[in-house]
């Protein structure tokens, strides 16, 4: 069995649709948006997460990481849209890519499930390419 499909159902049913909360977000309407969204969508790594638990919390925080990298594609959100996918829908399109926003509340969603505290915070890298 593949990893993908060992995970496949852990994720509830998909129903494509897209809701339009605000145009015209800014950043800081989206980091408002992200833990509302984790709070509503809970269940959806209610079973996901207690396969990702290891011996520590260092080594439970690793096994997300290496279930995101493994599992998903990374791809900015268009110019002018920005999207926070719920974990399902992130799973859905995890080879067409998510964004940052996406794995936040992905990842926000494993460890309030788990109960670790966490807080979720903002970087910005210089472009390499300026």
């Amino acid at each position: 069995m593949s990893q993908a499909a060992r995970y496949q159902g852990m994720f509830p049913a998909f129903a494509p649709t897209t809701k339009t909360v605000r145009t015209n977000a800014s950043l800081e309407h989206t980091l408002k948006l992200i833990p509302q969204i984790v709070a509503e969508t809970l269940d959806q790594t209610k079973e996901l997460a207690p396969t990702l638990v290891g011996n520590t919390i260092t080594e439970t925080c690793q096994y997300i990481w290496n279930f995101c990298k493994r599992n998903f594609k990374y791809k900015q959100d268009e110019d002018g849209k920005e999207q926070v996918r719920s974990p399902r829908r992130a799973w859905q399109d995890r080879h067409l890519g998510i964004d940052c926003d996406c794995y936040s509340t992905l990842i926000s969603s494993i460890l309030t499930n788990l109960r670790i505290p966490h807080m979720l915070r903002v970087t910005k890298y210089p472009d390499p390419n300026k």
